[in-house]
Order: structure tokens, then C-alpha cells, then sequence
């Protein structure tokens, strides 16, 4: 059935009139009838009944006014969810980051988004470098913030940021009142680092342990919050990047080394642009903006 015929017959018995009909979709009054008369054609049946001047909707016309006046409603919000989706106010976007930087920088950012576009469905997730890379490849996820992926994946990256470890003290510790540390202050200290398969813990062993022995007695913590406390309960120093966010006022307290500079850069990570929505084009240039507007952890 053509859907304009359908338009025009549920807007004949809605007004009662083909003349209002016409009047409304802006149709000569001899191309509403033709339109009638070709939507009775193809169905076979009389949807309105002549009796001298006036015209009657039939039993059969009574219930295909219902059911197109559902069709067309349904094609309304169709077209609507459509062009909110081109426009980036519906849809859905996956992505994922990194900690600490996703509850450090992005967590405003992410808030603000779902605020101004309430329609898209987002799912943000937090997770290590290695995964959300493969995720990504694997197109479950449409952009990661993550370290730089090996070139076998294929897959783009821009740089955002430079993030740079640093050692996080008790504030009453000697240490902490020095600008910055040598890593060899370190030694004798009990070092709490993140699990291996940490980008931040890959970033450590390479820098401190180039020979791929640690100098330091370790202990290692799958979260950064959970090695703020125990810094903070004086179980050891740990190797964090270097957040503000990070330091617990009064209690600990973060500082850079001075003799080596461990540096890792982070970025978004995609398969092909050309590939993503509207809404998650809008999102990546949010966090593009908010990492440019802030000083990278140094």
C-alpha cells in the first residue's frame, strides 16, 4: 500500500470531509479521490460508502482508520529517531577508558553529555589498555581511552595526553617534603604497584627495571584508590600517575622523580570514523576538548 494513500485516507475520515483533506495536505481535491479510489483498488474492498451527497466510512474503512493511524504514528517517530540519531541527540554509543583518568578528567565530561543528550544511550565502561584495544578491533566498543595499540591492530589513534608517574607518600613521610624523588629513595621502601597486565605497571618495570628484575620489595594492588589508602594506613609508597585528584588532603600526598621521566601517552582509539555515529563523533570531541582545556599529570 502506498503510504501516502494512507496518509490521505486516515486524514478523510479524521475531518470527515475530502475537501478538508485536500485543504490540509495541500492536494487538489480530484488527487484525494484518486488516491481513495487506487487505495480501494488495491485492497479489493468499498472503505467508504456513497449515500447521495454524503460519504460514510465503511466497517472495513473503520478499522483500517485505526490501524493506519498506529502505522502512521509509528512512521512519525521513526522518522524523528532518525534524524535525532544523524543528529546526535539518540542513538547509542560504547566506549571505555582507562583508570585513573576516566573518574579524574571524564567523569564531568560524561555527565554534562548524557545531560544535553538525554535520548542516547551510553555505556561507559572502565577497564585496562589491553582490552579495551581488543574490544575495539572486535567492534564491541566504538572508541577506547587508552594507551597507543600496536600496529598489527590496525586501528587509529589520536593523542590526548601525557601522563607521568610519580610516587605517592603519606604526607607526614620524609619524603614528602622534597619537590621531587630519586628512585633511589625508594629502596628499602615496600612499593605498591598495579597487577601486570596494568599499562602503568608495564610503564613502571620498564623504566625502573629495565633488566627486567625489580630493585624493590613490592606489593601489587589492583586499583589505584584501593593504593591510596593503603599509602594513606602507611603500608608502603605507591607508583601512581600523577593526579590531583588522587591525593587525599591533609593525608597523602603525590610527587614526580627527578631522575628519570616516565611517561606514557594516552589517546582515543578507534577502527574507522566513517564507522561511527553522530552522537559518538560529539562525545570524542568533548573529551578532546576538556584534554586540551587541563594541564597534562606532570
Amino acid at each position: 500500500m502506498d503510504l501516502r494513500a494512507l496518509k490521505t485516507f486516515e486524514a478523510c475520515v479524521r475531518l470527515g470531509h475530502f475537501q478538508k483533506a485536500a485543504e490540509e495536505l495541500q492536494y487538489a481535491p480530484s488527487t484525494v479521490t484518486l488516491q481513495i479510489q487506487r487505495l480501494e483498488a488495491d485492497l479489493g474492498v468499498s472503505l467508504f460508502v456513497r449515500d447521495g451527497k454524503r460519504v460514510i466510512v465503511s466497517e472495513a474503512g473503520r478499522w483500517l482508520h485505526q490501524e493506519a493511524a498506529a502505522l502512521l504514528k509509528s512512521i512519525g517517530s521513526i522518522r524523528q529517531t532518525v534524524s535525532d540519531i544523524a543528529a546526535g541527540d539518540d542513538g547509542t554509543v560504547r566506549f571505555a577508558a582507562i583508570e585513573p583518568l576516566a573518574s579524574q578528567r571524564l567523569a564531568p565530561v560524561i555527565a554534562g553529555f548524557c545531560k544535553s543528550r538525554p535520548k542516547v544511550e551510553l555505556t561507559m565502561e572502565v577497564s585496562g589498555s589491553k582490552s579495551i584495544l581488543d574490544r575495539v578491533r572486535a567492534g564491541e566498543l566504538d572508541f577506547g581511552i587508552c594507551s597507543a595499540p600496536h600496529a598489527s591492530l590496525m586501528l587509529e589513534f589520536e593523542p590526548l595526553v601525557e601522563e607521568r608517574l610519580g610516587v605517592m607518600l603519606p604526607a607526614n613521610h620524609p619524603l614528602a617534603e622534597r619537590d621531587s624523588i630519586e628512585a633511589s629513595d625508594l629502596a628499602g621502601l615496600t612499593v605498591l604497584v598495579k597487577e601486570p597486565t596494568c599499562i602503568y605497571r608495564e610503564l613502571w618495570e620498564t623504566t625502573f627495571c629495565p633488566a627486567g628484575r625489580s630493585r624493590f620489595s613490592s606489593i601489587e594492588v589492583g586499583s589505584f584508590f584501593v593504593i591510596q589508602q593503603m599509602v594513606n594506613a602507611s603500608a608502603g609508597v605507591g607508583i601512581v600517575p600523577i593526579y590531583g585528584g588522587l591525593e587525599l588532603a591533609g593525608s597523602t600526598v603525590i610527587r614526580p622523580f627527578a631522575d628519570l621521566n616516565p611517561v606514557l601517552g594516552i589517546g582515543i582509539v578507534y577502527r574507522d570514523k566513517n564507522l561511527l555515529g553522530k552522537a559518538a563523533l560529539l562525545l570524542m570531541n568533548a573529551v578532546r576538548e576538556v584534554c586540551a582545556s587541563e594541564p597534562s599529570a606532570s
